[in-house]
């Protein structure tokens, strides 16, 4: 005689408790886990700013300029067109197959 395979009979009630178990064990979870995260991220630092620092450092702004006198940059050539001039490219009629 061979032996009846045993099936197991789950109830509605079964499920929904398994189901509420599983979203509680996940807010669980979660809640412990972003808090323990949120302790190791410290505030961003602010630099302090002292009253010194004002635009007027800007004023009287000196640029130099010597660098184009240099005889390396009065070497260096343009190659190829400039300005570039573009040719026709694409497709005439955008919905072509070919």
């Amino acid at each position: 005689m061979a032996p009846t395979p045993i099936t197991p009979i789950q109830k509605k009630g079964q499920s929904s408790v398994i189901l509420v178990a599983i979203v509680f064990a996940g807010i669980a979870g979660g809640y412990l886990y972003y808090s323990q995260v949120l302790q190791q991220i410290s505030p961003p630092q602010i630099p302090e700013i002292s009253s010194s620092d004002t635009l007027a450092k800007f004023k009287d702004i000196k640029f130099d300029f010597s660098i184009f006198d240099d005889a390396r940059f009065r070497s260096l050539k343009v190659f190829g067109e400039s300005p570039v001039q573009p040719g026709t490219t694409g497709k005439t009629d955008l919905f072509s197959p070919f």
